[in-house]
């Protein structure tokens, strides 16, 4: 699956759509801005989950798929800051994007997000000292 199409979208929908091997720094970097521009996510979380800190982004995550029947605009948000995470090989982040992954896979039929799912597992997992200064911390 070539990640060319997918770098056309929105970054924000990335996480669905990108396998491990196409976030490089610039990906990565590209992700950290939308983030950014996007309107913020109603958790004092927020600005730590955008700067890649695997907690924060785990919280907000885990507050955006409870609510997600709900408010399922949350959701792209809250994955891709998951996504920066599991970019920089936190193991946490890549165990929730696999499960919502999968998860997608068997709701929706969607054999792509079935093939990310089994992309990330593969993926090396890291624990926090994980190197983030790509990423200006």
């Amino acid at each position: 699956m070539s990640a060319e199409p997918a770098l056309r979208t929105s970054p924000l929908t990335w996480w669905r759509l990108l396998a491990p091997t196409a976030l490089d720094p610039d990906t990565q970097l590209r992700l950290r801005a939308a983030l950014l521009d996007a309107p913020p996510l109603p958790s004092p979380n927020w600005d730590a989950a955008c700067r890649a800190d695997p907690a924060a982004a785990l919280g907000v995550a885990l507050n955006a798929l409870a609510g997600a029947t709900v408010l399922p605009g949350r959701l792209d948000r809250a994955m891709s800051a998951i996504l920066l995470c599991a970019a920089l090989e936190d193991a946490a982040s890549i165990e929730l994007l696999v499960h919502v992954l999968g998860r997608r896979a068997r709701r929706w039929a969607d054999l792509g997000a079935l093939w990310l799912a089994r992309a990330w597992c593969s993926t090396s997992r890291r624990g926090p000292d994980r190197i983030v200064a790509a990423l200006g911390r």
